[in-house]
């Protein structure tokens, strides 16, 4: 069997592991058992049998729901290579639209103040602090894994020559978060968890993610809440909020702002894929 053979093999069980990408996290379990770059996979080759051992253990876990990430230590994200970890939930490489709106609100703001609430592994905000060295960004979160993985992150991008971005760890909903800011901040962005306790989801969120960053109460709506009030405290008037929410809120949140007077120019906006995935409104006042 050649090279190409064994990472073909892999793609319908991966697919059944309910992998979105199964051809390419083939490839890549490949180039990781082998230790060598994708580019480098010489499909007419005839695997050794170290390498193609340690292919098929990567790819059992793959198949059991183990997320990509976890397996090779590392998330791309908006042109980043981030740290990640069992614990931590994973940044999606696929799912970085939200850092797009943050940024063009700002585009003509000088030194912008920025927040990212529910910051996980410190995605948004790094990647906003790569594109915006003149910003001033702040990120808040409260579990004590993804924290680490946060500071871990951001020492990176600071020895790669970003701007640092200020860390805290701390509850979103709480009244206090941030005060200091409060009224100041340009753009507040957020990637909160958004599943209702009851919804089903496949093994690689369900089994193997914290469900601290996933699940949020019976609604899915618990965190999402208080993000949204401490958003509202922390926004300047013409302020925007980049709130991601999911395929699950595509009607919920238009009814949870409808009623909000505390913001204005309400729109929902879908992914590369048609579903609901943000929304952004901006502070009234």
């Amino acid at each position: 069997m050649t090279i190409g053979q064994l990472i073909d093999t892999a793609v319908g069980p991966i697919a059944l592991g309910m992998s979105p990408t199964p051809h390419r996290d083939a490839e890549e379990l490949y180039a990781l058992a082998a230790g060598i770059a994708i580019t480098e996979i010489d499909r007419d080759a005839e695997p050794d049998d170290k390498t193609a051992e340690e292919f098929q253990r990567l790819t059992d876990s793959r198949i059991s729901g183990v997320p990509m990430a976890y397996l090779t230590g590392v998330a791309p994200f908006a042109g980043l290579e981030l740290r990640v970890g069992a614990g931590v939930f994973v940044p999606r490489r696929d799912f970085s639209d939200p850092v797009e709106p943050a940024l063009e609100h700002v585009r003509a703001t000088t030194a912008p103040l920025i927040v990212d609430l529910c910051a996980g592994a410190g995605a948004v905000a790094l990647a906003v602090a790569h594109r915006r060295p003149d910003a001033e960004v702040h990120a808040v979160e409260i579990d004590e894994q993804a924290y680490g993985f946060a500071e871990l992150n951001a020492a990176d991008r600071v020895a790669a020559g970003d701007t640092a971005i200020h860390l805290h760890r701390g509850d979103v909903t709480a009244p206090d978060v941030l005060a200091e800011l409060n009224g100041r901040v340009d753009v507040v962005v957020t990637n909160p968890p958004f599943v209702p306790e009851h919804a089903q989801l496949p093994p690689e969120f369900a089994v193997h993610q914290p469900r601290i960053a996933i699940y949020a109460g019976p609604d899915g709506l618990d965190v999402i809440r208080g993000a949204v009030d401490t958003a509202a405290r922390l926004l300047r008037p013409g302020g925007a909020l980049v709130l991601e929410h999911g395929h699950l809120h595509g009607e919920t949140m238009p009814a949870l702002f409808a009623a909000d007077t505390r913001f204005t120019g309400v729109t929902l906006h879908p992914d590369r894929f048609g579903y609901p995935l943000y929304l952004l409104a901006l502070r009234a006042g």
